[in-house]
């Protein structure tokens, strides 16, 4: 049954996604009965048909348009879920929603909507500066609060109910929310693969709920049009190189495959997507044949020939081919410098023996040249002799001696000896020089920019980013790091500095627990912000000595935010690029084996409803501001064992779980926590594995009806 609702998902995401809402086109409301629709159809169908105006949302439709979409409301159930999704829902009527549910859903639908409706001159202006309109920030973080409300899909639930249809059951709602997020950022991804700036969208897919291996996929998805089409305009190039104009071909190059691969690197980056790696590299072999067969044409060694080498060079990903490119390189010096030797010798014999005698030792080697470079090069020559003057060339660095005469063979031998010298010479040189660096490194440079990233003075702290080179630098317990630009590849960067005190709540005290757990939930909030991905990048935090965090008067007391990369891996960019405004869920421990220090901070709240089952899970971690399940009320130490009990058995369980129950109670009460809130203790499932020093409890107060609910519970 769940199959045509998706297949129906799948239809309408794209950039026409509310524009073709049925709900949008015909004006009736989400709840409408089939008795109401029919009648409003038949209303509106004859008032089109004679022309007359009508007050309606879709008054821009056609006919055709409105007895599609009047067929979607009455038609297929299925098919009307999935408008209803993407319709406006207004206030609450029979479905007992929280109002905020329906609020949140019509605001993540009018955002996405207005993103969806700005004009392509206005998105156009809008990527050219690098930056996409707020709506779509607006949009992602709409979404991404709908989606994670448990609210939304029990509305979702009872909407199957209503709907009454034997083709229409909760397995739709179950597909519904597989299929959703990846619908969601299809409309982005449709318009970022048809924009000459796709880059600012392709950014923005980060800030919506979707797995970053699903969003790669996605990515590659949208893109494979001009992965086809780069990849087939370059195979018809080369084809053509064979007997073509290497210079027509390089032009067309330009005109037709490179605003495709700047389009690709937008959307799907190298450094992301092999197969943009790979489509570089084609180019690169074509401009290198290119190269190569110009220079073979007209004995041109130098001019488009090296440039378009040096681009070759830059573009080439795989190993082979940059090998390849910078022989040719290498190569083409190598010719040069030989051809000197050349014209030095040549010159040296027009003036001993006269221009005559030189011209005829340079037909005898024209003759039995084969190369058109080598040609080329003793026509110009010949040239030079025949005007009366001497031979154009760059005079060599060692000049060679004169010989009455070069044999052909003899001179392209002394080349490859020569070739073979150069590179020996070249590896020699790079081996000397790098063993310089690093002794230079070793002795006399090895602190340059070394910075503290946690001094003993807050006020002596930098706000700006801080891209640390070096993994050991962060793992040998000294703060002092070695900075580098954030263009050069690096392990980790930090991304805030924290005060601590000023954010202590009255209620909760100053202990090192809360406040360490405050910083690392403040810490998480601010990777968020900077756009940082959970699945990519881990926060990490450097706090002070316990002693020095409950001072407030301490200059020290402040926490330093850092992220490095989930794999361990470097990179070389700011990931920390800009603030994304997002207001999403930190994710954190109550039950944290490493201690309470590690775990969210009292006094904020769990965005949505969680099944405790003991194990060290990451629960969604919110201010209490807005709409969510739970507040973290705090934690409570226990005695272990229970007194009167023996570690480990049932009954120290379930003396252990009453002790926590009476804690938390007495934690509300102290608290003024109100009579219509439950409280629950949170115990850890390796309490087996505690001493008594560790063995605590969190307290959680929740609606009994496990609803959500804004601010705290007082």
């Amino acid at each position: 049954m769940s199959e045509v609702a998706v297949a129906s998902l799948r239809e309408l995401a794209g950039p026409d996604l509310y524009r073709r809402n049925v709900f949008r086109i015909t004006g009736l409301p989400v709840e409408v009965d089939r008795r109401t629709a029919r009648a409003r159809q038949q209303q509106l169908t004859a008032a089109l048909r004679v022309g007359a105006d009508v007050d309606w949302q879709g008054s821009s439709a056609t006919t055709e348009e409105v007895r599609a979409a009047f067929d979607g409301v009455l038609g297929d159930p299925r098919r009307r879920l999935v408008h209803e999704v993407f319709a406006v829902w207004g206030p609450p009527g029979g479905c007992e929603c929280p109002a905020g549910v329906h609020y949140d859903h019509d605001a993540a639908v009018r955002a996405h909507a207005a993103a969806l409706d700005i004009a392509p001159d206005d998105l156009l202006a809008a990527t050219i500066s690098g930056a996409l309109p707020g709506q779509w920030t607006a949009a992602a973080t709409a979404w991404t609060k709908t989606l994670r409300s448990a609210s939304f899909w029990r509305h979702l639930h009872h909407r199957v109910q209503r709907l009454d249809d034997r083709q229409l059951d909760a397995s739709a709602v179950d597909a519904l929310r597989a299929e959703l997020p990846v619908a969601l950022v299809r409309p982005l991804l449709r318009l970022a693969a048809s924009a000459a700036y796709p880059a600012p969208m392709r950014k923005n897919l980060g800030e919506w709920p979707l797995p970053a291996r699903e969003r790669d996929r996605l990515v590659e998805e949208a893109a494979e049009p001009l992965y086809t089409e780069l990849e087939s305009t370059v195979r018809d190039l080369h084809t053509r190189l064979d007997s073509g104009d290497a210079d027509e071909i390089v032009t067309e190059m330009r005109a037709r495959v490179k605003p495709l691969l700047a389009r690709l690197e937008g959307l799907a980056p190298r450094d992301q997507h092999r197969r943009t790696d790979a489509a570089r590299d084609r180019i690169a072999v074509l401009l290198n044949n290119c190269a190569l067969a110009r220079s073979r044409a007209t004995g041109e060694a130098k001019g488009r020939v090296r440039s378009w080498l040096t681009e070759a060079e830059k573009l080439a990903s795989d190993p082979e081919t940059r090998r390849r490119v910078r022989e040719n390189l290498q190569g083409f010096d190598e010719a040069d410098e030989a051809l000197n030797q050349l014209r030095f010798t040549v010159d040296e014999l027009r003036r001993t023996r006269g221009r005559y005698e030189a011209a005829a030792f340079l037909r005898g080697i024209l003759g039995r040249a084969t190369d058109e470079a080598l040609a080329a090069a003793i026509r110009e020559m010949l040239a030079d002799l025949e005007a009366g003057g001497p031979i154009s060339y760059r005079t060599p660095q060692r000049p060679v001696g004169y010989r009455a005469a070069i044999n052909l063979s003899a001179w392209e031998d002394q080349i490859e000896r020569r070739r073979r010298r150069v590179i020996a010479a070249v590896v020699a040189c790079a081996v000397l020089v790098v063993a310089l660096v690093l002794i230079f490194n070793a002795t006399t440079g090895s602190d340059e920019g070394l910075v503290d990233i946690h001094p003993a003075d807050h006020g002596d702290v930098s706000q700006e980013i801080v891209c640390v080179r070096d993994a050991d630098d962060l793992d040998d317990g000294d703060t002092a790091v070695v900075k580098v630009a954030c263009g050069q590849r690096h392990a980790a960067e930090v991304i805030a500095f924290l005060g601590l005190q000023s954010s202590v709540h009255s209620w909760s005290g100053a202990d090192y627990d809360y406040l360490a757990g405050l910083a690392r939930f403040s810490c998480g909030e601010q990777a968020i912000h900077f756009g940082l991905s959970s699945e990519l990048y881990a926060t990490e935090v450097i706090l002070p000595a316990p002693e020095v965090i409950t001072r407030s008067e301490s200059s020290a007391n402040y926490a330093t935010c850092l992220v490095r990369r989930v794999d361990g891996g470097r990179w070389s960019f700011l990931a920390a690029s800009r603030q994304t405004g997002a207001q999403l869920a930190v994710q954190r421990p109550v039950t944290s084996r490493k201690g309470r220090d590690h775990n969210a901070p009292s006094g904020y709240c769990v965005e949505l409803r969680q099944q405790p089952d003991g194990a060290d899970n990451l629960w969604p971690i919110v201010r209490c501001s807005g709409a969510h399940w739970a507040e973290v009320l705090g934690y409570r130490d226990l005695a272990w064992p229970p007194p009167g009990t023996q570690p480990y058995g049932e009954a120290a369980r379930t003396r252990l779980t009453e002790e926590a129950g009476r804690a938390c109670r007495q934690l509300a009460t102290e608290l003024g926590v109100s009579d219509r809130f439950s409280v629950s203790p949170i115990l850890p499932e390796w309490w087996t594995e505690q001493s008594q020093q560790r063995m605590y409890a969190a307290c959680v107060a929740h609606r009994t009806d496990h609803q959500p609910f804004d601010g705290r519970a007082r």
